[in-house]
């Protein structure tokens, strides 16, 4: 069931806000914008930038409940690492995201609830391989 409609099914887009442990500040939110332009404009970035737009991607569309957003960055990763861009140091560039004020504790945080999307993936979409 999973699609455009929801892409993070089985979790209700009413709880995406409560799927990440931060959020964007409206400094991150402006940081993200020139990150994401720099991407969508061909622009090479580092892979700390690429870890950070990644992680922005994510907090700014489930914290707004924006679908094609949660998209937009699903299809990111997933062509990111079609090129061989992988998530790597992620804990640094997330830790320089907070240090910075780029991001701040999500008050509606609720542990454990991507895992049920994770899982549902996991058990619903296997490949060849396992």
């Amino acid at each position: 069931m999973i699609s455009s409609e929801n892409p993070l099914y089985p979790i209700d887009i009413d709880d995406y806000p409560k799927l990440f442990d931060y959020v964007l500040t409206a400094e991150g939110l402006k940081f993200y914008q020139n990150l994401r332009r720099q991407y969508v404009l061909g622009k090479d970035l580092t892979l700390d930038d690429y870890n950070k737009l990644r992680l922005l991607c994510v907090y700014y569309a489930t914290a707004n409940r924006n679908v094609q957003e949660v998209s937009f960055w699903q299809d990111l990763c997933v062509t990111l690492d079609g090129k061989g861009i992988y998530e790597k140091n992620m804990f640094q560039s997330k830790e320089d995201l907070i240090n910075k004020s780029l991001i701040i504790k999500n008050p509606s945080y609720q542990s454990g609830l991507y895992r049920n999307y994770t899982e549902y993936v996991k058990n619903n979409f296997k490949t060849g391989d396992d």
